[in-house]
């Protein structure tokens, strides 16, 4: 596998995140948090500029992304340790286009209740009643309590925007159903909320049978281990009738074969109990750093 990469891009992001760590063990324990959130924002805008100037002068290939996807690469320099991942952006289903199906199609509503079955989600109408309430901007409720910005004003309605969004209506419906056999985590290995592309292979088999539930199982299976790079439907390994499938466009998602933004994900810490995330996308043409997201550092 092609983790040369990988180690490549760890070693400079994590250099250039040692600059945040010790200036936060420089401030001392006392510091006020907000200090330091301060201080953070001001270290990233310099992090970003270096990164961008290093990024930039880097040639992803398909291969590199490929073979190096979900790689956590470990790293201790010292008094700092950290891991960081590289995958592809174009991984999941953008969740709003999806719904936007389900209100129109009756068979993505009826592969989306298959898969919260599988799910065991033991009241299948009424998340998928939440999620479309939360989707659509009206304030009409398919079921009592599923319009939740009746309850909580602050909830964006009109469009899913986040993990954070995406959380809020899995917990309401914990909430009114008594049903907590639902995770986050499984979510958002399936569900985006940006882009109308998924790149096939990347695509888990729960994704393969939302969008393509006539496949037959062998054909899921086989696209789901991901064994090598495909560069069209024309390589996949699985009958002549299904790779037509894998064409065309399914439910507000159109299948490719190519990544054009790949997405990162960093995790550090410190020997002094510091800790921190941070991820970002970057478009691979323009080598454009997008969608930043950086989680406060926690110190003791």
């Amino acid at each position: 596998m092609r983790r040369g990469i990988v180690l490549f891009i760890t070693l400079a992001i994590l250099l250039m995140l040692s600059t945040i760590v010790m200036l936060f063990l420089k401030e001392g324990a006392q510091i006020k948090e907000s200090v330091r959130e301060n201080v953070a924002t001001v270290q990233t805008n310099l992090l970003l500029n270096d990164m961008s100037s290093f990024l930039r002068s880097q040639n992803f290939t398909q291969e590199d992304i490929f073979y190096g996807s979900d790689i956590p690469v470990a790293l201790d320099l010292g008094t700092i340790r950290g891991s960081i991942s590289l995958t592809s952006s174009q991984r999941r289903i953008n969740i709003n286009n999806f719904l936007k199906a389900v209100m129109k199609e009756e068979q993505a509503l009826l592969t989306l209740l298959e898969w919260l079955d599988r799910q065991k989600i033991k009241n299948p109408p009424f998340i998928v009643s939440l999620l479309l309430d939360s989707y659509d901007a009206d304030s009409y409720e398919r079921m009592n309590g599923s319009e939740i910005v009746l309850q909580k004003p602050w909830f964006q309605d009109g469009y899913i925007a986040n993990e954070r969004a995406l959380e809020a209506i899995l917990s309401r419906y914990s909430e009114l159903s008594g049903d907590y056999n639902i995770s986050i985590e499984r979510w958002i290995r399936v569900f985006g909320f940006e882009g109308d592309n998924i790149d096939l292979n990347y695509a888990n088999s729960d994704q393969l049978l939302l969008l393509f539930p006539e496949l037959p199982r062998i054909a899921i299976e086989s696209l789901a281990k991901h064994d090598t790079l495909y560069k069209s439907a024309a390589d996949t390994p699985i009958d002549p009738e299904s790779k037509i499938k894998l064409t065309k466009s399914r439910f507000g998602i159109v299948p490719t074969f190519k990544t054009s933004k790949i997405e990162v994900d960093i995790e550090f810490s410190t020997a002094q109990e510091c800790s921190g995330k941070m991820s970002f996308l970057m478009e691979l043409k323009k080598k454009r750093i997008e969608s930043l997201s950086l989680s406060p550092m926690k110190c003791p």
